[in-house]
C-alpha cells in the first residue's frame, strides 16, 4: 500500500461538514463543494478553505476580492453532488437554488448557515490554494441539521429527538 492510498484512507475516516464556496465576477457566478473549511480566528473573524489549484475558483475569488461559504443542510446532498462535478463553467446562476447577498455573491438557499467574506490572504501550498477570508456577515438557522461527509458518503447526525445510542448493543439493533 502506498502512502498516497493510506493518506487518502486516513483522511476519509475524518467526518466533516459539507460546504459550498461561491463567488461572483462581473455577471458570472461559480460555486464549488469543498470539505476543507475551518474557522481560523475570532478576532478578527477569519475562516479558510482549501481549493485545488487546477480549479477556477481561486482565480475568481482573487478577481472578485470576496466570496461566500454556505454550510449545507442534511437534505442538500444533491446540491453538494451537483457543485462537486468537474468541468462546470461559471454562469449566470449556480444551477441550484440560490439567494444573493447584497454584494451579489450567491449563497445556497436552505443552507444551515452562510458566511460572507472579503479575501484576506491566499497561499499556494502543494496542489491546493489556501484561501483566507475575513467574515463580513454571517447567519445561521438553528432549526436545520447539517450534512456530513464520511468515508466517501453523505451522513446525517442524530436529531435531538432521536439521539445516537451509546450502548454498543443498541447500535446493532439489539433490544435492551
Amino acid at each position: 500500500m502506498s502512502i498516497s492510498h493510506g493518506f487518502k484512507e486516513a483522511l476519509a475516516s475524518w467526518a466533516s461538514g459539507v460546504s459550498v464556496v461561491t463567488t461572483r465576477t462581473g455577471d458570472l457566478v461559480y460555486g464549488l463543494t469543498v470539505s476543507s473549511f475551518t474557522s481560523l480566528s475570532l478576532e478578527p473573524p477569519l475562516v479558510l478553505v482549501c481549493v485545488g489549484n487546477k480549479n477556477r475558483l481561486p482565480a475568481m475569488i482573487r478577481d472578485a476580492g470576496r466570496f461566500a461559504i454556505s454550510l449545507l443542510a442534511a437534505d442538500q446532498a444533491a446540491v453538494s453532488t451537483a457543485l462537486a462535478r468537474s468541468g462546470r463553467e461559471p454562469g449566470a446562476d449556480l444551477g441550484v437554488a440560490e439567494e444573493r447577498l447584497a454584494s451579489g455573491v450567491p449563497i445556497v438557499a436552505g443552507a444551515i448557515a452562510h458566511l460572507a467574506c472579503d479575501l484576506h490572504h491566499e497561499l499556494v501550498v502543494g496542489d491546493h490554494t489556501v484561501v483566507v477570508g475575513q467574515v463580513t456577515d454571517a447567519a445561521a438557522h438553528a432549526d436545520r441539521e447539517p450534512l456530513l461527509y464520511h468515508r466517501r458518503g453523505y451522513r446525517i447526525v442524530a436529531s435531538p429527538e432521536r439521539p445516537v445510542p451509546v450502548d454498543p448493543l443498541e447500535l446493532w439493533g439489539f433490544a435492551i
